[in-house]
C-alpha cells in the first residue's frame, strides 16, 4: 500500500514546516510567565524575598549573627514576635502622600515566617519575617461634631488604593536582651527598591507592663529619600504570660445593676463571644456630663469626647482575657484595629462566678508623645467591668454590657466618672438564656387596641408568629416623595419570651409532641413580639436599626409594634437613659398565607412626635414581596415540574421531526411542497434562544435563582440536558431544511419554478407582515412608561438615618431586546402560516407534512398557554422570576394572548390538514376555483405541448 507523503522540498519534520514560529512563541509565553512570577512573588504576602544586603554590615553590632542550629528541635514559636496591632509615625513620602488626614487609621503588620535557634550565645535566634504598613480609612464612617445635640455631617470613605508595602526581612532575635535587628527591602511606589534596616525592641518582661513592641525602620542608604518610621506595637501572644493585676480587679469590681447570666449559659463561654472579632461599644455618660473632659476617661489631652469604644481579645484562657480598648468619636468599619496610643488602653481580668460578671484593670499608655520608643504601660488606675445581661427590653437590647471608672480621687486631674457601655449589633445566639421583658404594653395597648376580640377572617389563614414566615425583606417608600428610597431587613427578635432564632433551631416552633411551644402568648390569637428592622443602605450606619415591641394576630395578620430608634446618632455624648426614642408607631398587615398576590404583606412606619420635633420622622409606607415558606417548596415543586415538561416538549419535538423525516423518506415526490420559509423559521426559532443561552451551559450559578436557592446544582443539571435535547431538535431541524432544498434544486424546470415562484409570494406575504409586527413591538417598548429608578443624594441635615434624604430621579425604559424575544415566539406559535401560504399559491394537492408532524407540533406549541393559564390561576403572581416553562420572556404570555394563540393554532393545524386533503385552495370561494382550475387546465395543455416539443 502507498503510504502518502506531503510533497515539501525541504528535509525538516512537517511540524516545524507547518509552525516556523512555534518555537519563538514557546519563548515569549516562557519570558512572560517568568515575569509574572517574578511580579507575583513581590506581591503575594505568603512568597518571601531575600534581602538584597548583608547583615553584618548594619546589624552585626546589635545581635551578632549566628549559624542556625540543623536539629529538628530548634524551631521556635513563631507567635511569640507576632503583632497586628500597632501604630507608626513618619513614612508619609513613601505612600506618596502630602500630608495625613485626621481619619487616617495607620498599622503595621509583623508575621515572622520561621523562628529558628543557632548555636550562638545568649539565646540568639535566626528569624524572617515580613512588615506590611497600611494607611486607610474605614469604608463608611460618620463623624459627628461632640456636644452638638441634631447635628450630623455624614462622611463617605474608602481604603486608600494605593498598594501596601511590604519589607521581606532577615535577621536575628537575641531573646535575653528583646532586641532584633533585621534587614531587607521592598518596592516604592516610583518602582524603586528601598533596603532597609529594622530594629525591634520586645520587653523581657510577659505581663501586661511589657505588652509593648517598639521599634524603627530606617534606611541603609543615607543617600535615599525614605524617612525613618517609628513603630509601636502590642504583642499577640506573649510565652507564658502572667496575669499580674487580676487580684486588683476583684477588690473593686462594683455591683450588678440587673440580673445577669452565668457564664455557664454561654454558648462557648467568654472566650467565643470576644475572641477573633473586634466588639464595639456605644458609651453612656452621665446626664449632667455634656462635652466636659471631666467625663472623659483622658481628660484635656484628648479634644472630643469619646463616643464609642472598641474591645478587642488578644489573649483568652477560660476565664481570663488580655484586651484592648480603643476609644473614638466615630464607629467605624474598617477592618484595622484603631490603635492609637492616646486612646487606647490595655486592660486584662477574669470572670467573677459569685456576681456573674468579668471585673478588668486597664492602663494608660504614657510617655509617647516625644517619641514612641519611651512609651510604656502605666497608671492602671481604671476598672471595668462586661457582664451579660439575662433580661433584654426595647430600650436595652444589648447582650453584653459593662462599665468604666476611675480609682483616683475626684481632686485628681485624670479622675472621670463612670461610663456605662453596651454591645451594638451583636449576635443574641449565643446567648440561648435570653429573655424578654415587655415594658411598653400600655402604649401599646392604645396604639393596637391589644387583646380585644376582632373579627376573624373566614377561610384565611395566617402565618404563626413562631415559624420562618415571619422574616421578610420588604421597600420602604415615603408618602410625599412617591419613590422607593431603600431596602430593610425584618425578622423577629423574641416570640413571647422566647428568643425567635432558638424557635427556629428547635424546629420551626414546634415542640416534640408537633403542637406550637409555648412562648406566653397574650391569648390563643394575640402573641407578644420583638422586631428588629435593619436598613439596608450602605451609606447609612446599621446603628440606626428600629426595634419594634408589639403584638401579632394570627386570626387576622395584623402586627401592631411601638417602634424604638437610637438617638445616639444625634450625638457622640450620648447620656444614660436618653439614647432611645420610642415614638414610632409600626402597623404592617399580612397576607394570608395561600393568597396569590405578590405582595407578602404592606404597612406603615410612622412618628407621634409633632412635626417641628427634632426627632420626628415622616410617614413611611412599606411593602414585601418576600415569599412564604409553603410557597417556596410549591414554587420549587414547580420549576422542576417545568423542567420536565421543557424536556417533555423537546422531546416529543424531536419525535414529531423524525416522523416527518421518515415521510419524507417514504414520499420523496412531496419534497418540493414543503415551504422553506417554515424550515426556516423553525430553525432559527430553537437555534438562536439555544446559541443565546449557550453560556449557561458552563455558568455556576443563576443570578436570579440563587437570590432564593441556596444550591440549584441539581437545577442546573435538568437545564443541561434540555439543552442537549433542544440540540438534537435543531440538528433535525437543518436536516429537513437540507433535505427540502436539495429536493427543490433537483426538480424538473417547470415544477421547481412554479415552487420557487410560490415561495416568492410567501416571502412577499411573510416578510412585510413580520416586519411590520416587529416595528408594532418596538413602537410599544418606545412608548411605554420608563421605569423610573432612584439614586440616593447627600443627607439632609438635622434628619435621622431614615428620614427622607434628597433624590435624583433616572428613568429607565424596559429592554427591547425582551420584546423582540416574545414577538420571536409568537411567530415560532404560527409557524404554519408559510406553509397554508404555500400550499395556497402551489395549488398543491400534495401531502408533505406528516400528521404527526404539524399537528404534534402546534400541540408542543400551544401546551405552553393552555399551561400559563392553569398556572395564573392557580399560583397567581408568586415568583414570576422563576418561570422555565411557557416563560414570559420568550412569548406573549396573558390571558388574553393565551386564549388568541390558542385558537389561531387550531385553527392553522385544521387549515393545513383541509389543504392536504382537498387541495390547497379548498378553502377558496368557488367562483375563484374555477378561475383557478382553468388556469390549471392552460397550465397542463402548455406542459404537454413542451413534451411532444421536445419528443419531436
Amino acid at each position: 500500500m502507498a503510504t502518502f507523503r506531503p510533497h515539501s522540498s525541504s528535509s525538516k519534520p512537517l511540524y516545524l514546516q507547518s509552525y516556523p514560529s512555534l518555537f519563538l512563541l514557546l519563548f515569549i509565553l516562557f519570558l512572560i510567565s517568568a515575569t509574572s512570577f517574578t511580579f507575583a512573588s513581590l506581591l503575594n504576602p505568603h512568597s518571601f524575598t531575600s534581602p538584597r544586603i548583608p547583615y553584618s554590615d548594619h546589624c552585626n553590632h546589635i545581635v551578632p549573627e549566628s549559624p542556625i542550629d540543623p536539629s529538628p528541635s530548634a524551631v521556635f514559636s513563631r507567635a511569640s514576635l507576632a503583632f497586628d496591632v500597632s501604630f507608626f509615625s513618619g513614612g508619609d513620602s513613601f505612600f506618596n502622600r502630602n500630608q495625613p488626614r485626621n481619619g487616617d487609621i495607620k498599622s503595621a503588620w509583623f508575621r515572622p515566617k520561621s523562628v529558628r535557634k543557632t548555636l550562638g550565645d545568649g539565646k540568639i535566634y535566626k528569624v524572617e519575617a515580613r512588615l506590611t504598613l497600611q494607611i486607610s480609612r474605614s469604608s463608611v464612617s460618620s463623624s459627628y461634631n461632640a456636644g452638638e445635640l441634631g447635628q450630623k455631617k455624614l462622611q463617605i470613605t474608602q481604603i486608600d488604593g494605593r498598594r501596601i508595602p511590604s519589607f521581606d526581612f532577615s535577621g536575628f532575635w537575641s531573646e535575653s536582651t528583646g532586641q532584633v535587628c533585621m534587614v531587607g527591602s521592598t518596592q516604592g511606589t516610583d518602582l524603586k527598591f528601598f533596603d532597609t534596616r529594622l530594629m525591634l525592641n520586645y520587653s523581657k518582661d510577659s505581663n501586661i507592663y511589657g505588652s509593648l513592641v517598639k521599634g524603627v525602620l530606617e534606611s541603609v542608604n543615607k543617600q535615599s529619600d525614605f524617612k525613618t518610621i517609628s513603630i509601636l506595637g502590642v504583642r499577640n501572644t506573649p510565652l507564658n504570660y502572667e496575669y499580674k493585676l487580676l487580684e486588683q480587679s476583684r477588690l473593686d469590681c462594683g455591683t450588678n445593676s440587673g440580673t445577669s447570666s452565668s457564664l455557664e449559659k454561654v454558648l462557648g463561654g467568654m472566650c467565643k463571644v470576644f475572641e477573633g472579632r473586634r466588639y464595639m461599644f456605644g458609651l453612656m455618660y452621665r446626664t449632667d456630663c455634656g462635652s466636659n473632659h471631666s467625663c472623659s476617661p483622658f481628660g484635656s489631652d484628648v479634644e472630643y469626647t469619646p463616643g464609642f469604644m472598641t474591645l478587642l481579645s488578644l489573649l483568652c484562657d477560660g476565664e481570663r482575657m488580655r484586651m484592648l480598648l480603643s476609644f473614638s468619636n466615630t464607629s467605624s468599619f474598617s477592618r484595622l484595629f484603631p490603635f492609637d496610643p492616646r486612646t487606647t488602653l490595655v486592660a486584662e481580668g477574669a470572670w467573677d462566678v459569685e456576681k456573674n460578671r468579668f471585673c478588668g484593670v486597664a492602663c494608660r499608655i504614657l510617655n509617647f508623645s516625644d517619641s514612641l520608643s519611651n512609651a510604656v504601660v502605666d497608671d492602671c488606675s481604671l476598672r471595668l467591668s462586661l457582664r451579660f445581661p439575662a433580661i433584654l427590653s426595647i430600650k436595652s437590647m444589648a447582650p453584653v454590657v459593662g462599665e468604666i471608672w476611675s480609682v483616683k480621687p475626684e481632686s485628681d486631674p485624670i479622675y472621670f466618672r463612670k461610663i456605662e457601655f453596651s454591645s451594638l449589633n451583636d449576635p443574641l445566639w449565643r446567648f440561648p438564656s435570653l429573655r424578654y421583658e415587655y415594658t411598653e404594653n400600655e402604649r401599646v395597648g392604645k396604639l393596637c387596641g391589644a387583646g380585644k376580640s376582632r373579627p376573624k377572617s373566614k377561610g384565611k389563614h395566617y402565618p404563626d408568629a413562631q415559624t420562618s414566615d415571619m422574616r421578610f425583606v420588604m421597600s420602604v417608600k415615603y408618602s410625599g416623595e412617591g419613590n422607593m428610597l431603600r431596602s430593610a431587613r425584618a425578622s423577629p427578635y423574641f416570640v413571647g419570651d422566647r428568643l425567635y432564632r432558638d424557635l427556629l433551631v428547635r424546629g420551626q416552633g414546634v415542640g416534640l409532641t408537633g403542637t406550637p411551644m409555648n412562648v406566653n402568648s397574650v391569648t390563643s390569637s394575640f402573641t407578644n413580639i420583638t422586631y428588629r428592622i435593619r436598613f439596608l443602605n450602605p451609606l447609612f450606619e446599621s446603628r440606626g436599626d428600629i426595634y419594634g415591641e408589639g403584638t401579632y394576630d394570627r386570626d387576622t395578620g395584623e402586627l401592631c409594634m411601638v417602634g424604638c430608634q437610637s438617638v445616639r446618632l444625634n450625638s457622640t455624648v450620648a447620656m444614660r437613659n436618653k439614647t432611645v426614642d420610642c415614638s414610632l408607631a409600626i402597623k404592617i398587615q399580612f397576607s394570608p398565607i395561600d393568597s396569590k398576590s405578590d405582595e407578602r404583606l404592606k404597612g406603615t412606619i410612622e412618628s407621634t412626635r409633632e412635626k417641628t420635633d427634632l426627632l420626628y420622622v415622616g410617614r413611611m409606607e412599606i411593602m414585601s414581596r418576600s415569599i412564604y415558606v409553603h410557597q417556596a417548596k410549591e414554587s420549587v415543586w414547580r420549576m422542576d415540574f417545568e423542567v420536565a415538561m421543557v424536556l417533555i416538549s423537546n422531546t416529543l419535538s424531536c419525535l414529531f421531526l423524525g416522523m416527518q423525516l421518515y415521510h419524507m423518506k417514504k414520499h420523496q415526490e412531496a419534497l418540493p411542497f414543503i415551504s422553506i420559509v417554515m424550515l426556516i423559521l423553525l430553525t432559527l426559532g430553537h437555534m438562536i434562544p439555544l446559541l443565546l443561552n449557550f453560556e449557561e451551559l458552563f455558568k455556576s450559578s443563576h443570578n436570579q435563582q440563587s437570590l432564593f436557592f441556596e444550591n440549584d446544582t441539581w437545577l442546573e443539571a435538568k437545564e443541561i440536558v434540555v439543552r442537549i435535547v433542544t440540540m438534537i431538535a435543531s440538528l433535525l431541524e437543518c436536516r429537513l431544511l437540507q433535505l427540502a432544498w436539495t429536493a427543490r434544486k433537483t426538480e424538473d424546470h417547470h415544477h421547481r419554478e412554479g415552487a420557487w415562484n410560490a415561495e416568492k409570494k410567501v416571502s412577499y406575504v411573510c416578510l412585510p407582515l413580520y416586519i411590520t409586527g416587529g416595528l408594532i413591538a418596538w413602537l410599544v417598548n418606545r412608548n411605554r412608561t420608563p421605569k423610573r429608578m432612584v439614586y440616593i443624594g447627600k443627607p439632609r441635615a438635622r434628619s435621622l438615618l431614615y428620614r427622607p434624604v434628597n433624590l435624583k430621579r433616572s428613568f429607565e425604559r424596559p429592554p427591547l431586546w425582551k420584546d423582540l424575544k416574545s414577538y420571536g415566539g409568537l411567530m415560532l406559535d404560527t409557524f404554519l402560516l408559510p406553509q397554508i401560504l404555500f400550499n395556497g399559491f402551489s395549488n398543491s394537492d400534495s401531502k408533505p407534512l406528516a400528521c404527526l408532524f404539524y399537528v404534534g407540533n402546534s400541540f408542543v406549541r400551544l401546551l405552553p398557554h393552555a399551561y400559563d393559564l392553569y398556572r395564573s390561576h392557580s399560583y397567581g403572581k408568586i415568583l414570576d422570576w422563576s418561570f422555565i416553562y411557557a416563560n414570559h420572556k420568550v412569548d406573549y404570555y396573558s390571558t388574553a394572548w393565551d386564549i388568541i394563540i390558542l385558537c389561531i393554532g387550531f385553527l392553522f393545524a385544521f387549515l393545513i390538514f383541509l389543504q392536504q386533503r382537498f387541495g390547497g385552495r379548498c378553502f377558496i370561494p368557488k367562483r375563484f376555483r374555477e378561475n383557478v382550475g382553468y388556469e390549471k387546465v392552460v397550465e397542463l395543455q402548455q406542459t404537454g405541448e413542451q413534451h411532444q416539443s421536445n419528443d419531436s
